[in-house]
């Protein structure tokens, strides 16, 4: 370190040295604009630790490959899937943050782990830039899903047939196999030890968001809903009653002195109430997925752990979501921060 070019492996090693070295935690911090290489640093950072893991002295050899790490090699397509989308400037962009800190023991094995998500981009869901797509999952169910599967969660062929992913005007791209994602993501499904009926859930409620976006409203003294086989289906799908969910979707109920009074809404809120379930549906859905991996790789914390941060890129689009203003500011206070510490640290060194 310092003496030949910079290299991952190095910092993972730096890393991993000072747990015994300095005796406390450590932290690696992977900044950078989209398409940088963050996600994938972050995938070499976690492989190099594995070995070190697996090769520590105090290990025996029974526990060499421990479950926290296969679960965390697997975890990554599932994350990846529904977390990645293709946006201008990156097709396999990471369009949330995560935090993955590993717990070593004593001995230098990892015995547990944890991730925390945070930022997910939820507007993607319901509205993509032109040339953008939404998260790879959708185009991944739909390329992947065989007849039966189709006709179980009320899938039609193609995804220009849904709103939520045709208006942006790219539904492919040459480089992304969604049919491969597919099989990738279940076999990583069953690896995770996910149920057949938890597995079926996830996909009805994906398919569910997706028709909602379908869902189509006229003016007619307030909002009324001119789809009702779609709304049919999607309550099927999420086990609710049709006429509750059109309520929901075309009116705006408040308890003003113990009584509850309706008002209609209009188109324009009805649509907004429409996006509204599909992102909360979403990212539910998503923390949900994030939880289980949890109790898959959760373990002893007796020692110290190693955290990696790796946030999602800076990007500039023509028109930035609440969730990349956060994220640019974030890789904004980030950088000066670095610049500060770094020119600081050269100050002092001056001065000595």
């Amino acid at each position: 370190m310092g003496e030949l070019p910079p290299h991952i492996f190095a910092v993972a090693n730096e890393c991993y040295r000072c747990l015994w070295k300095r005796h406390d935690s450590q932290c690696v911090l992977i900044s950078g604009e989209s398409g940088a290489g963050k996600t994938e640093s972050t995938k070499l950072l976690l492989k190099f630790l594995s070995v070190m893991s697996q090769n520590s002295a105090g290990t025996p050899l029974s526990e060499r490959t421990t479950r926290v790490e296969q679960a965390l090699v697997q975890s990554s397509p599932i994350m990846e899937a529904f977390g990645n989308a293709k946006t201008v400037y990156n097709n396999n962009s990471s369009r949330f943050g995560k935090f993955i800190q590993l717990h070593f023991s004593q001995n230098g094995n990892i015995q547990g782990g944890c991730i925390i998500d945070y930022l997910l981009e939820k507007n993607r869901v319901v509205r993509q830039n032109p040339g953008e797509r939404n998260y790879h999952i959708f185009y991944a169910l739909l390329a992947g899903a065989d007849k039966d599967h189709r006709d179980m969660y009320l899938l039609s062929e193609g995804p220009e047939s849904y709103h939520y992913l045709s208006q942006s005007g790219c539904v492919q791209d040459s480089s992304l196999d969604d049919k491969q994602l597919f099989d990738s993501v279940m076999e990583a499904l069953k690896v995770m030890e996910f149920t057949e009926e938890e597995i079926r859930d996830v996909f009805k409620l994906l398919s569910a968001v997706l028709q909602m976006g379908n869902i189509e409203f006229m003016t007619a003294g307030g909002a009324q809903i001119t789809s009702k086989g779609v709304v049919s289906n999607v309550s099927d799908l999420l086990g609710l009653d049709s006429f509750q969910l059109s309520e929901v979707l075309t009116q705006r109920s408040m308890i003003l002195r113990g009584e509850e009074i309706c008002s209609p809404l209009t188109v324009e809120q009805a649509v907004d109430s429409r996006d509204s379930v599909a992102m909360a549906l979403y990212s539910q859905c998503f923390s949900w997925i994030i939880m289980r991996i949890n109790q898959k790789i959760k373990g002893k914390d007796n020692f110290k752990s190693i955290g990696i941060l790796d946030i999602f890129g800076f990007e500039n689009f023509e028109v930035n979501r609440f969730e990349q203003f956060n994220i640019n500011y974030a890789n904004e206070k980030l950088q000066e921060y670095f610049n500060k510490h770094i020119f600081s640290l050269e100050q002092l060194e001056y001065n000595r």
